[in-house]
């Protein structure tokens, strides 16, 4: 059954969703500066079909892609990144690793294998540790624009860096990785990569 929300109600409850299904969870905020179906769109959500060569999103739609372990927020195109869109910290929480000096480069099938063989597929990016075995994942960020590094205490809502085009990416975006003890959750649902699509958990 395919959801009739739209991705601006998937926007308020992710700024609330995980409370409700996990007390000792992180509430998220907005991780990119925009609004939502104005400047920014949410392009893939996390894949919850545990099939392989099978995709399903989280709300039973095609919206993912086979082993998406993340929410992919995209911008207008090339000269809005350029211009600057700023990624925020989801949660409070501590740098555990960052990375930066990837270029924001579009490339050919060949180069964007050697970027997988070379475990830089999330590009430039930051590691978040938010608690309780939570952990917030920044990827694709802009090259020279990430502004924290490993244990800085960072604040919700606070600047990480750019989106950008960097790593194993087709399309300027910021994508958002949300775990809990290493497992992929979905942000607006609270299911995990393996758990199939349909309504939030109970809290």
């Amino acid at each position: 059954m395919k959801s009739t929300f739209s991705v601006l109600q998937f926007a308020a409850l992710l700024l609330v969703q995980i409370n409700a299904w996990a007390q000792d969870g992180p509430r998220l905020e907005l991780p990119v500066a925009c609004t939502l179906e104005k400047d920014c769109w949410v392009a893939n959500y996390l894949d919850v079909d545990p099939r392989k060569d099978s995709a399903q999103d989280p709300f039973c739609g095609a919206r993912s892609y086979d082993h998406h372990k993340g929410t992919d927020f995209a911008v207008r195109d090339w000269a809005a990144m350029e211009r600057g869109v700023d990624v925020l910290a989801a949660a409070a929480g501590t740098v555990l690793r960052s990375r930066d000096g990837v270029a924001d480069a579009v490339l050919d099938r060949e180069q964007l294998r050697e970027v997988m063989r070379s475990n830089r597929a999330c590009g430039n990016g930051v590691i978040i540790d938010d608690g309780a075995g939570w952990r917030t994942i920044y990827c694709h960020m802009k090259n020279g624009s990430v502004s924290v590094k490993p244990g800085d205490h960072v604040a919700a809502g606070q600047k990480l860096g750019l989106v950008g085009h960097s790593g194993y990416v087709e399309f300027p975006h910021l994508h958002l990785g949300v775990l809990h003890d290493g497992v992929p959750v979905d942000p607006f649902t609270g299911r995990d990569g393996n758990s199939g699509c349909g309504p939030a958990e109970a809290g």
